[in-house]
């Protein structure tokens, strides 16, 4: 029995493009509980406690807050839930300083973005 029809370009390419995008959909799947967390600095590197996150999401003319939480001592945060694909984050704590907005552009909604480098608040600039 000849199984000519698995070596046709048709079949390998629709093949290929099968796998990727069942990969893609396994990747999703554990990556999407719409989570959002990092760590807040100083300017001299140390964590901030008590320190404001805000989220925005972009609309078609401004950034609408969706949430707002405070840091830990350790100047951690985390925001659960979120169904948003350009979410913006800023940071503040008086006498601290500021950062931000800055957005966090992610491949799907609802994403999962755990922050690799902190947040760092700078001084406020008049």
């Amino acid at each position: 029995m000849r199984l000519s029809w698995l070596n046709n370009r048709f079949t390998i390419t629709f093949g290929v493009i099968f796998v990727l995008v069942a990969i893609w959909n396994v990747y999703i799947g554990f990556h999407d509980h719409g989570l959002i967390e990092g760590r807040v600095i100083g300017p001299n590197g140390a964590p901030v406690a008590g320190a404001t996150v805000t989220l925005f999401e972009q609309t078609l003319l401004v950034n609408q807050e969706r949430g707002k939480t405070t840091t830990d001592a350790e100047g951690r945060f985390k925001f659960t839930g979120h169904h948003m694909h350009r979410p913006y984050l800023e940071a503040e704590k008086e006498g601290v300083g500021q950062f931000g907005p800055h957005q966090y552009p992610l491949y799907f909604q609802g994403e999962d973005l755990i922050l690799k480098k902190p947040i760092e608040l700078a001084p406020r600039t008049s």
